[in-house]
């Protein structure tokens, strides 16, 4: 099993980090990161507090001559079944494979919090390919493509949110957290 945890910062209070990226629908598009075919939002329901969302990935990547031999590049999709916590400010995802769902145990939490004035991102999780011999391999090939990924998607982030500010201005704050006030 390999586990990752990766921290950024946004220079935007929590909360406007928050309702920009995690409220407003389509604010960049992740099928814009490196390893990413497509990314299609499949279910989002909104129930109190939380938002739940399942979103279908076809992702690409060089598979090593050794995975090749147990995995094809069309058993690259999943399904990310996830929930937006308001409250916490946490997005917890479950990964469901396409392929090998006995085989693959993949989650990870999305966490942001106020560091003064500023918010802090932390994004940790883990990675397990339970097949002898080639699973650790795998797994490195995975959490190498999803770092990529990472850090893309922290600078697609950074730019929308920037960009959202700049041509709109703060928004109002229409969500509650633990440390955010619903319409400040």
């Amino acid at each position: 099993m390999q586990k990752y945890n990766v921290t950024n910062y946004y220079d935007y209070p929590v909360d406007v980090v928050c309702q920009v990226l995690m409220e407003i629908p389509n604010i960049y598009s992740l099928a814009d990161l490196p390893n990413v075919s497509t990314n299609e939002l499949v279910e989002e329901r909104n129930v109190g507090d939380k938002k739940y969302l399942k979103v279908k990935w076809d992702v690409q990547g060089q598979l090593p001559p050794i995975v090749q031999k147990v995995v094809k590049p069309n058993m690259l999709t999943f399904v990310e079944d996830s929930v937006w916590d308001r409250t916490r400010r946490i997005y917890s995802t479950k990964i469901i494979p396409g392929f090998f769902k006995n085989a693959i145990d993949a989650h990870h939490e999305l966490e942001f919090l106020d560091e003064k004035g500023r918010t802090k991102r932390v994004l940790r999780g883990h990675f397990e390919f339970k097949v002898p011999i080639v699973g650790p391999i795998f797994e490195g090939l995975v959490i190498n493509l999803l770092k990529q990924n990472i850090d893309a998607d922290f600078k697609l982030s950074t730019k929308a949110l920037k960009q959202y500010i700049e041509k709109n201005g703060v928004p109002e704050i229409t969500y509650r957290s633990l440390g955010g006030q619903a319409g400040k």
